[in-house]
């Protein structure tokens, strides 16, 4: 029998608290660093693997008792080689896979492996299915179409991973796509679409592409907040609890603690915080974000968020990217790193590009002799495309449509 895999996508909520805590200090120009540091943990990597995969049935219900547990090595974003953990069963053809990596961090923070253990079996049992799945929900594309999404990713960072994926290119970053299988509020189990499925769908890679921008305001919503509301809303869940208070209170003491961190500092994710740096890739986005702020820089804080600062704010991208790379270096997990690069948007062109490629850029549409009055709109050149595209289609009728495994946008 055929096993599918769907991978449980989490995010961890340490790793994000110690990002906009220094990206904060360090735009509000603080001296003082966090001394957060890890902690040593009482066992070592390798034997809590050992012990997960030895342990884990005990927390499971009986009929998993005689279920095959697996660690398997993964290659994953940026080519992190990961742990994950399968479980499988004799009922089932698709078996979730939790990446053992980030709830070490757990461990490294204090927590008991029981707690830990049981943590990662109710994970396993929300993404669990108790019966074999037909395999055409995946290869067939008008099947899965409305469950297709987005994940930006480094191109140069991902090349072993991006072997057997289709991907669209945007400067230095990639675009790949994915299955969105499951949303619970601990994360997301998703399927990577691969060269072999793309095959079978019998689609461009654009069409590719705009399917998942059409899905992302259901599958995945956007979230534009400033820092501070950001920040207080992740720690007033852990005041309100250990200060026995409510929400709002809580809210409002954690937003006392974060008077130092800029107004002008903006995070845009998603709703589940999981791959929400995709959430750039969407135009109406980003103009709705600089109809609020004006044209605005694009930091890639990581692959689950990006930080938008209005270019009116009086920054240098310089400074910038500076940051950007100190924080990748120090608070940022390899495998959730994005760019070390900034990257800024020209809401009147529609365009996001890379900071460091703006004067080549200039240069590049004064050579084209681009004229201001002579430009159509967006809508005109759309239009016009769309027309091309009706005309080649229409001497093509009985062609099947080009296969590309890379796409520029």
């Amino acid at each position: 029998m055929k096993q599918l895999e769907k991978e449980i996508n989490v995010t961890s909520q340490r790793n994000m608290m110690k990002r906009y805590q220094m990206y904060g200090a360090t735009v509000s120009k603080l001296t003082e660093k966090s001394q957060n540091d890890t902690k040593k943990g009482v066992m070592e990597y390798r034997d809590f693997v050992e012990q997960v995969k030895e342990q884990i049935q005990d927390f499971l219900p009986e009929k998993f008792a005689d279920a095959a547990v697996e660690v398997n090595q993964i290659v994953k974003n940026n080519d992190c080689v990961l742990d994950g953990l399968m479980v499988r069963t004799e009922e089932s053809n698709i078996a979730p896979t939790i990446y053992l990596n980030p709830y070490f961090e757990q461990i490294q923070d204090g927590a008991e492996l029981d707690d830990v253990l049981a943590q990662i079996a109710s994970v396993y049992q929300s993404h669990y299915i108790d019966h074999d799945i037909d395999v055409s929900t995946v290869t067939d594309f008008d099947k899965i179409k409305e469950k297709i999404v987005c994940k930006l990713i480094n191109e140069e960072a991902n090349k072993q991973f991006l072997q057997d994926k289709p991907y669209s290119k945007l400067e230095d970053l990639a675009v790949v796509y994915q299955i969105l299988m499951d949303k619970t509020g601990e994360g997301t189990a998703t399927i990577t679409i691969t060269d072999n499925l793309m095959d079978g769908y019998g689609i461009t890679l654009e069409e590719l592409h705009d399917q998942a921008l059409q899905n992302m305001d259901t599958l995945q919503p956007h979230s534009f907040k400033g820092m501070n509301e950001t920040v207080a809303e992740m720690i007033a869940v852990d005041i309100a609890r250990e200060q026995n208070v409510g929400m709002d209170e809580a809210k409002e003491m954690a937003m006392q603690m974060m008077s130092d961190i800029p107004d002008t500092m903006y995070v845009l994710t998603n709703d589940t915080k999981v791959n929400g740096a995709a959430a750039i890739l969407n135009d109406d986005i980003r103009q709705e974000i600089a109809e609020k702020v004006g044209d605005f820089y694009m930091l890639p804080s990581s692959i689950h968020e990006t930080l938008i600062i209005p270019k009116d704010a009086g920054m240098e991208f310089k400074e910038l990217e500076q940051m950007v790379q100190e924080v990748n270096q120090t608070q940022v997990a390899p495998g959730e790193r994005l760019s070390d690069h900034v990257y800024e948007y020209d809401a009147k062109e529609h365009e996001l590009f890379r900071s460091d490629r703006a004067e080549e850029r200039a240069k590049q549409k004064e050579e084209k002799g681009d004229n201001r009055h002579e430009r159509v709109s967006v809508k005109e050149k759309l239009a016009e495309k769309k027309d091309a595209v009706i005309k080649m289609n229409a001497g093509k009728e009985h062609s099947a449509p080009e296969k590309k495994k890379e796409a520029v946008i």
